[in-house]
């Protein structure tokens, strides 16, 4: 599959996939008014060998992996209390995982070697766990059962009783998770990266990496657009071929010829801070909003 994610992906949207929620999401509002200022300067580009030991100015904001997780299994233990109320006995299963969020390596594009000499552009063999969530002591609802869980499914309305949003409508709101902020926070997040990728110093940079690609006998004009080469995507269950994997190889040699990691880091680092100046008041109160959230979710399971 093409997983070599461009942008950075927070999990709201793996875990409402999880637990099936519906009522919530929102669209979280759009960054303030970043986008319309001019490219932020790049004070300094310091050697970066994984982008998993960077730390980034919105990763005080954003809620971690582990976070999220536990406020979704809190929010999904009050739901099954609540789906009692109404007869039904709901198994809502283990925590969800989410391990292939947690890796950043390779957020701005291929660069682990080893994973190019293994797999191309594909999915990592050697972590394909990480792709997928084992839940096999959940309980499968029958569509009236999933009304009350939901509050809502295509065309259909929920009893009167249920609550709004369903119970896991009620799970959110008893420890107090906002989604929508979640959900404006990975706007941000993805408005620093969109902004990176088109700003004209990386355009610079991929245009450097494509001299090198050039240079060992590929022609592509951005890193992109090797990892989207239709020959790798015909069937993207098949493992990837010599020629897939001869590309990756030297699409990672290319960036790390080019500084390519240690330049688009220092770029997103400066389009990051950009929105966090901008967006400070509003930053700091979503923060505070996600550790009373957190408070709340022990609270709810501790004993369980």
């Amino acid at each position: 599959m093409k997983c070599v994610v461009a942008v950075a992906v927070l999990a709201v949207g793996a875990l409402a996939m999880a637990g099936c929620a519906g009522d919530e999401g929102g669209q979280g509002g759009s960054p303030a008014s970043a986008a319309s200022l001019p490219p932020p300067p790049v004070t300094a580009t310091p050697s970066v060998s994984n982008l998993n030991d960077v730390k980034l100015p919105l990763d005080r904001y954003t809620t971690t992996i582990d976070q999220l997780i536990d406020l979704d299994y809190a929010s999904k233990a009050v739901a099954a209390d609540c789906m009692k109320r109404f007869g039904i006995t709901w198994r809502f299963g283990e925590r969800a995982e989410l391990n292939a969020l947690r890796d950043r390596t390779n957020r701005l594009g291929l660069i682990d070697e080893a994973v190019a000499k293994r797999a191309g552009y594909h999915a990592d063999p050697e972590h394909a766990d990480d792709y997928t969530q084992t839940d096999r002591d959940r309980t499968t609802l029958t569509d009236d059962q999933a009304l009350v869980l939901l509050g809502t499914t295509p065309g259909r309305k929920a009893p009167d009783g249920v609550p709004e949003g369903g119970c896991l409508g009620e799970g959110h709101r008893r420890i107090a998770w906002n989604l929508d902020e979640d959900a404006w926070l990975e706007d941000l997040t993805n408005e620093a990266a969109g902004r990176t990728f088109a700003d004209d110093r990386a355009l610079r940079i991929a245009a450097d990496w494509s001299a090198c690609m050039k240079a060992s006998g590929y022609r592509y004009a951005k890193p992109d657009d090797a990892n989207n080469d239709a020959r790798w995507w015909k069937n993207e269950k098949a493992a990837a071929s010599k020629i897939e994997i001869n590309t990756a190889v030297a699409d990672v040699r290319c960036k790390r010829k080019v500084g390519y990691l240690d330049q688009m880091t220092s770029i997103l680092s400066a389009y990051q801070q950009q929105i966090v100046e901008v967006n400070a008041e509003r930053l700091e109160t979503a923060h505070q909003h996600t550790q009373d959230a957190l408070k709340n979710a022990a609270t709810v399971l501790s004993g369980r």
